[in-house]
């Protein structure tokens, strides 16, 4: 065979091959057995170990890749991945149903089961895979390509040549678990947990020939950028259309004319999940029109379009030895059951929490009364309720303490706030639970900081306030148990990276009461907006805030009015204007989010977006602000111009009426370039 007629076989095997996995891993079908695909495979092989001139990335052969050397690149998402909010009962379904009819009128609703693994989002550029990446924190995920490309029903090349991203989850089928589980119990290893660990360990090994071991699959479900010209208007649609891509969807979903009517898809497979193959922990719900979605849009964390309803966790009895009250950074006091050791959804729980005074009272809970405890959404353990039949002649009544058992503070209890609190900013435990959220991943990741180690530093009085972290000496260090030179300095080198940090991460690492990650980007955003500093720094922070209202605040997309007061009450406190100061003093440098680049015709004009477009809601808004736009929600006698997709509505109307310019997707086009 000479080089032309073995390319032209090798192009015919390939295609072969992906006609055949499609109908596997999409159709659920075959026409052939797997034997027929696996000699296939081996021709395939044969003829590139003689030509290897032809082997392509998006070969079948080419799933395996190298060993990572390292950590996992950290990349920028093309769209902001959010969180689905949970409900737990058809009662808060129902509310959020209702929510949904009140802003957009009549919709139609989707269902899907919630695989209970890991989200992925893969790009594709001309059909061909290019990159897949964790979710992260939404806004950069981790490269995992070289353990992307092992999973099988993955299509390495797609039916068209299209550019597009998209997302789904990565899972382990139950028997493939299990097999898992056995090969590390033979060579001496620890198995995994559950499913859910396997699939989310699996996807972030360094060697991808580890993963290939391990038969995970995918599911996709959403779609992100793309270049596609038959621009779905539905969910539904969009699940058809990656089918007809080559994409693996879940062949469980369904359409309904509301949520309530979806209850009963809900209950059959909360009977049925355990025939699945893989594990499952609730039900997606979905408002089926994405013009819907869009002019529904997002809170700081989560689409308001769409929601999880998780199962019932599962359930267990067991013990309270005792009870404790925990103070948290924000001064919560929170009473902790520690309980006789017990097995609940594939872990140890030997801790639980109890919420509040009032849940102990409504629950009638008492020191050595048998409980049932559940993981809520399957991730924090709780008393659910007692067994009162089972409660022994000796229990005792919990009486919740008047005062903080640390600093002896007075606990105090806000009107209208189920918590009580302890109110001293100085209180050890505050103190400590704040220092080790500042240091944390999410936070400044300083990672050569431990708790032990903070522990350790707050014991010996050498940090008194979380810019002290950036006071440290190696002298100083050496101060404590068992550090020599060589751990004390790569501390401080961890400290002087952070000096220069991302000013969203700054803000919540400070720990305020109700910001989150999300919230602290939106932070950012209005504090760039008021104060354009070149080289901010914390008193920048400081200045802004001294002249900013809650109406200002409340101003901001996605701040609502919870968030704004606690932000503006935290700025107020004169102990953490003193902090800010300190920390400007001691060197730590800020940077704001990508420059903004102004473009004219865009920067100082205000925008209102409705209707569906090719490019998703958030994406036109970043690409505007990033111009020096500003865009709103609702169309007024300010708004310069609404930028109107297929299908706008009520919107457009009132852009007519007031005279407001309407601008197409050619005529956005022109303005941003």
């Amino acid at each position: 065979m000479n080089p032309a007629q073995a390319k032209e076989r090798i192009e015919k095997l390939k295609n072969e091959i992906l006609k055949l996995n499609y109908d596997v891993f999409v159709l659920d079908k075959t026409s052939v057995s797997e034997s027929v695909r696996d000699a296939l495979k081996r021709e395939l092989i044969e003829l590139e170990t003689a030509f290897p001139e032809f082997i392509s990335a998006d070969s079948p052969t080419q799933r395996v890749g190298s060993v990572l050397s390292g950590k996992f690149n950290k990349v920028k998402h093309k769209n902001a991945k959010w969180s689905l909010s949970d409900v737990f009962s058809p009662e808060e379904l129902k509310d959020w149903e209702e929510r949904v009819l009140k802003t957009v009128g009549p919709a139609e609703f989707v269902t899907e089961l919630k695989l209970d693994g890991l989200n992925i989002t893969v790009w594709y550029e001309k059909g061909h895979l290019v990159k897949a990446l964790t979710r992260g924190d939404g806004e950069m995920g981790e490269e995992v390509t070289h353990t992307a490309r092992t999973i099988k029903n993955i299509p390495l090349r797609l039916f068209e040549d299209v550019d597009l991203e998209v997302s789904g989850e990565v899972f382990i089928p139950k028997k493939s678990f299990e097999k898992t589980n056995k090969a590390l119990e033979e060579k001496g290893e620890e198995p995994f947990m559950n499913p859910r660990n396997s699939a989310a360990g699996t996807v972030r090994q360094l060697d991808p020939a580890v993963a290939a071991e391990r038969d995970l699959k995918m599911y996709f479900y959403s779609l992100g950028q793309h270049n596609l010209d038959d621009f779905p208007k539905n969910h539904s649609e969009v699940l058809e259309r990656l089918k007809k891509l080559g994409l693996p969807v879940n062949p469980h979903f369904e359409l309904h004319p509301s949520a309530e009517a979806s209850l009963k898809y809900l209950q059959k497979w909360e009977k049925k999940r355990d025939s699945l193959p893989y594990e499952i922990d609730g039900v997606v719900f979905k408002v089926n029109n994405l013009r819907q979605q869009a002019e529904l849009g997002y809170t700081a964390k989560s689409p308001r379009w769409a929601v999880a309803y998780k199962f019932p966790a599962e359930q267990s009895t067991t013990v309270i030895e005792d009870i404790s009250i925990q103070i948290g950074r924000t001064g919560a006091a929170t009473p902790v059951a520690h309980l006789k050791p017990v097995q609940v959804a594939g872990s140890t729980v030997s801790r639980a929490t109890l919420h509040n005074e009032d849940e102990i009272a409504r629950k009638n809970v008492c020191i050595g009364d048998t409980v049932i405890i559940q993981k809520a959404g399957d991730v924090i353990p709780e008393v659910v309720q007692v067994i009162e039949n089972l409660r022994p002649k000796d229990a005792k009544p919990f009486v919740f303490p008047k005062h903080c058992p640390v600093c002896s503070s007075d606990l105090i209890r806000a009107e209208g706030e189920a918590a009580h609190r302890c109110p001293n900013l100085n209180c050890p435990a505050r103190k400590q639970e704040s220092y080790i959220h500042f240091i944390s991943r999410n936070g400044m990741d300083v990672d050569t900081l431990g708790e032990k180690v903070v522990q350790q530093l707050i014991d010996l009085g050498l940090v008194q306030d979380l810019a002290d972290f950036f006071l440290l000496t190696k002298e100083t260090l050496l101060q404590l148990p068992l550090f020599k030179d060589k751990k004390a300095q790569n501390i401080l080198d961890s400290l002087e990276k952070r000096k220069k940090v991302e000013m969203a991460r700054f803000l919540f690492a400070l720990g305020i009461r109700h910001l989150g990650e999300q919230g602290a980007k939106l932070l950012v955003d209005y504090l760039h907006n008021q104060d354009d500093e070149e080289n901010p720094t914390p008193r920048t922070i400081l200045n802004v805030m001294k002249k900013t209202t809650l109406d200002d605040l409340q101003s901001v997309g996605g701040v609502g009015e919870v968030i704004a007061r606690s932000v503006l009450d935290w700025m107020k406190e004169s102990a953490h204007q003193e902090l800010l100061e300190k920390f400007h003093k001691v060197g730590l440098k800020l940077t704001w989010p990508e420059a903004k680049k102004k473009i004219d015709g865009i920067a100082g004009k205000t925008f209102v977006i409705t209707g569906t477009l090719p490019l998703p809601r958030p994406e036109i808004k970043d690409l505007l602000e990033k111009a020096g736009g500003k865009v709103s929600g609702s169309v007024s006698k300010k708004t310069d111009y609404l930028i109107a997709g297929e299908e706008a509505g009520s919107k457009l109307d009132q852009a007519k009426k007031l005279g407001v310019a309407v601008l197409g997707e050619e005529d956005l086009n022109k303005l941003l370039t």
